[in-house]
């Protein structure tokens, strides 16, 4: 298990532009707000621009075309794909902003929100991935405690960022596209559907959303200013693929490593240089780490959400501690119905 934990896979290519893209995307809005003093409105952009950015890059084009019929073309793509998850994630930053703070009721509508996007997520890869961001960015907003069309407006603005960005990133080749036919939505509604009648369909919302119910249920009755980590962590955990222990094991010990990190960063509260520095190498990291192994990934996506999250503050380090045990609260959480399920196929 441990040698598996650190596996480093080289399966899937990551270029040169991805990385460059992924770390302009978020150190735009930060040396915005460290040159201006609005730091709570870079954080917000910048998290739109996260929320947006690194999405998998559109095939190639097996015709024969010019560069600037291919650029023409991935830049379609690009848009469509980011424009569409771009609303989404802006809307997922309101709804999560207007719950935040709210008791039961944000609890509840957390939880249902969730419930829903994890059922209609299974329709296709990319709204597996869109309602993967979406439930994600909808937990961490609770938490963001600004106010609620201000958090919309300036995440909005990190994702307009992040597809600008885009479409530069479109004048370079993308990888070869894979063998086989892109389905149809027809071929893809019976797919989906026929899905919802077995368990398989259902799986990741069983996972999910009894974990996240119970993360919920914490939050609200342990009253402490990051109470949310909890749910949010759960969020980082189950995830629709890779639902395997050593996936979610990876996660959790990458998750905790990288709360320890941001702290420490926060705590050391870095000159404005360096903490656009900071933000700009972690953002480029992640698109590499995604793919290569999901410790490491989540080890820096975690530091750099905790640094956004906690920009323009000074946490104490009691704040930090309660984050970490947040974060091993739902790791905890996040485990048990992997297990479950494990041992119901096992049986």
């Amino acid at each position: 298990m441990s040698a598996q934990v650190i596996h480093w896979s080289r399966d899937t290519p990551v270029f040169p532009a991805q990385l460059v893209t992924a770390a302009l995307a978020m150190a735009g809005p930060i040396t915005y707000g460290v040159t201006t003093g609005h730091l709570a409105h870079a954080s917000f952009a910048a998290l739109g621009a996260m929320a947006t950015g690194n999405f998998v890059h559109p095939p190639t084009i097996s015709r024969p075309f010019t560069w600037l019929a291919g650029a023409r073309s991935r830049a379609l793509w690009l848009v469509r794909a980011q424009g569409r998850a771009g609303v989404l994630v802006t809307g997922a930053a309101l709804m999560g902003a207007w719950l935040g703070g709210r008791g039961w009721v944000g609890a509840v509508g957390v939880v249902v929100l969730a419930a829903i996007s994890a059922v209609v997520g299974g329709f296709s890869r990319w709204t597996a991935d869109v309602v993967a961001r979406f439930i994600t960015f909808l937990v961490m907003a609770t938490g963001l405690g600004g106010a609620v069309w201000e958090v919309a407006r300036w995440f909005a603005l990190g994702v307009a960022w992040a597809i600008l960005l885009g479409l530069a990133a479109a004048a370079f080749p993308a990888p070869v596209a894979p063998a086989g036919g892109v389905p149809t939505y027809r071929q893809l509604w019976v797919r989906w559907w026929g899905g919802l009648h077995r368990f398989e369909g259902w799986q990741y919302a069983v996972r999910l959303v009894p974990a996240l119910a119970v993360a919920e249920v914490i939050g609200v009755l342990w009253h402490q200013e990051k109470s949310y980590w909890i749910a949010l962590a759960v969020v980082i955990v189950v995830r629709r693929r890779g639902g395997s222990l050593l996936r979610a094991t990876q996660r959790c010990l990458g998750t905790c490593v990288g709360v320890l990190v941001g702290g420490a960063l926060v705590v050391w509260v870095p000159p404005s240089g360096a903490i656009v520095a900071v933000v700009g190498i972690l953002a480029g990291l992640r698109p590499l780490l995604k793919e290569r192994n999901y410790a490491a990934y989540a080890a820096v996506m975690t530091p750099l959400v905790v640094l956004l999250m906690d920009l323009g503050r000074t946490p104490e380090l009691s704040t930090i501690g309660y984050r970490l045990i947040d974060t091993v609260i739902g790791c905890l959480i996040a485990i048990l119905p992997t297990l479950i399920l494990r041992r119901r196929h096992a049986a």
